[in-house]
Formats: structure tokens, sequence, C-alpha cells
């Protein structure tokens, strides 16, 4: 069962879990691949709007995982090919990873890592990068991702995708007690 938190407890599991999916093919990245990773991730869990999702195996141990950022309006991918789609310029969350061990693909884990960390955001978007290469490129579209743009290389072939997210619920109504008689 996927758990959410605002704060990392033992990144170098994270570290890990990334070099183990990441060094598959299409991507096979390496140690220094993972170490930066690990790198960015603290920096990310720094920022304001920070969010993680993880899931464990019945072992205890980290087997999955999904983060992602609020970028404000104005921000855009430093590496994308042409400015964002104007529905995409104001404030947004954008899902840096989504990683889950081999053992545990194929039960549902990742998308339910993906919809625990996109529920209840107050961004109207959520953005993420994706290798057209990659199994998870086909995922993304089905689960209603579409194509926002593209971005430059190296790796060639990665597209950005972008979700609409649903409006957070209003408030409870606050109802004033009758006056006393």
């Amino acid at each position: 069962m996927p758990e959410r938190t605002g704060t990392l407890r033992r990144p170098g599991e994270f570290r890990e879990v990334y070099h183990q999916v990441y060094r598959e093919p299409p991507y096979c990245e390496d140690e220094a691949a993972a170490d930066g990773f690990a790198a960015q991730l603290a920096e990310h869990a720094a920022l304001p709007g920070f969010s993680v999702t993880t899931v464990h195996a019945a072992s205890g141990a980290l087997a999955g995982f999904a983060y992602g950022v609020r970028r404000d309006r104005g921000w855009w991918h430093p590496r994308a090919a042409s400015p964002p789609p104007r529905d995409l310029r104001g404030p947004l969350f954008y899902v840096y990873e989504l990683a889950v061990v081999r053992e545990l693909r194929g039960l549902g884990h990742g998308r339910a890592l993906l919809d625990l960390l996109l529920a209840d955001r107050t961004e109207p978007f959520a953005v993420l990068a994706a290798s057209t290469g990659a199994p998870a490129h086909a995922r993304y579209l089905r689960w209603g991702w579409t194509g926002a743009g593209r971005l430059t290389g190296p790796p060639d072939g990665v597209d950005i995708l972008a979700r609409p997210l649903p409006p957070p619920p209003p408030p409870p109504e606050i109802r004033q007690a009758p006056p006393a008689p």
C-alpha cells in the first residue's frame, strides 16, 4: 500500500531503487547517474511543495517511489525544445521520478504511487518527462497523460507529458449555531 510524505526517510534507499530501475534498458544508467539522482533528490526535498510516495516490499525495504515538486508560474523544463503550451504557463506539479523495482512491477504499484502523489494537489496540471523508448511512456498515455512538448537531448526521444488535475474540493461548509432562545 503506497504512503505519502513530505520528507525523505533513509535517502540512500531511494538511490538504490533508482539504480536498480534505471540501470536496465532502455536507460542503462551507471552508478554515477544514480549518485546524480541522489544529489538532485536531496535538493528537491528541500523545496517547498515537495511530495513523495513510497511502496515497500514485504521485507520492509523500499521497493518503489514517485516524487515531484510544485513549480510556480513561469517555470518550464530547462531542456524543453519549445515554450510551454498556454495552459501550462501557470503553476504546475512536476513529477520528477516514478520507479518500481522489477519484482513489484505489473501489480499496480506504479499507478497507485502516481495517483497518490497527485491526489489533493492544488496545481491545475501535472507534468513529467518520459522516454519514448520506455514501456512507461505508453503506460502514461493510457493513464490520460498527453503530449505537451519534447526535450532536447541527450538522451534523445524524451516527451514532456501533461495531465490536468481535478480542482481541490471546496472547504467544508461552516454552519453557525442557531441563536440561543
